[in-house]
């Protein structure tokens, strides 16, 4: 069962499916001050707090963004979405990635969508997730079952439940292509029964 941490516009994507590595980002510069306006208990306060830092802080453009994505206030969203890309933070590809699949904030673009993905899928185990559905599913693109297992098993091996749950199924019953495998499916769902620590969407929480 899906774990629910992932903002609600985004949910569908990742499911669904209907997805040149950036330099290195180091986020501890940003840390200090998103976790002063995490701790805040008032939803409305807290994005208060990260409109403040939201010109030179590229987590608290990112968060704003999914923020205003959620209101389906989508040029607002699209802004800062793109101002968190643009300082170099690579968790704004999914999401921007979301709304080009979508045509909402900007024209509909499934190439631009999927350049995103592949940009950021190395770092990102979400985007690699995504990417994964477009190779395996042929979503505007030639189905390539060999890259779509190669990006959904790059994903579960981040810690990815959900990719650990899709490769399980996806070996037991054959899917997308894929060669049944028993012995497979049993590895990765025995890492997805043992997955209590899964991470991989914290940075998308508000």
């Amino acid at each position: 069962m899906l774990k629910i941490i992932l903002s609600s516009f985004l949910i569908s994507f990742l499911i669904n499916g209907c997805f040149f590595q950036k330099p290195e980002f180091n986020f501890d510069n940003e840390g200090i001050e998103i976790q002063k306006c995490q701790e805040i208990q008032k939803k409305q306060e807290r994005i208060t707090c990260y409109k403040k830092i939201s010109s030179d802080n590229s987590t608290a453009s990112l968060k704003l963004g999914i923020f205003y994505a959620n209101k389906k206030d989508f040029d607002k969203a699209f802004k800062y979405l793109s101002a968190s890309k643009e300082m170099g933070n690579y968790y704004a590809n999914l999401p921007l990635a979301y709304l080009y699949f979508q045509g909402t904030g900007v024209n509909k673009d499934s190439q631009k969508s999927l350049n995103l993905l592949k940009e950021s899928a190395a770092k990102d185990p979400n985007s690699a997730f995504q990417l994964s559905k477009f190779y395996l599913k042929g979503l505007g693109i030639e189905q390539n079952t060999a890259k779509g297992l190669e990006y959904l098993t790059s994903a579960a091996n981040k810690n990815m439940f959900v990719a650990q749950k899709q490769l399980t199924m996806a070996y037991s019953k054959g899917l997308y292509n894929i060669k049944a495998d028993e012995e497979k499916a049993k590895y990765w769902q025995e890492k997805a029964n043992n997955n209590k620590a899964d991470k991989t969407f914290d940075i998308y929480k508000l």
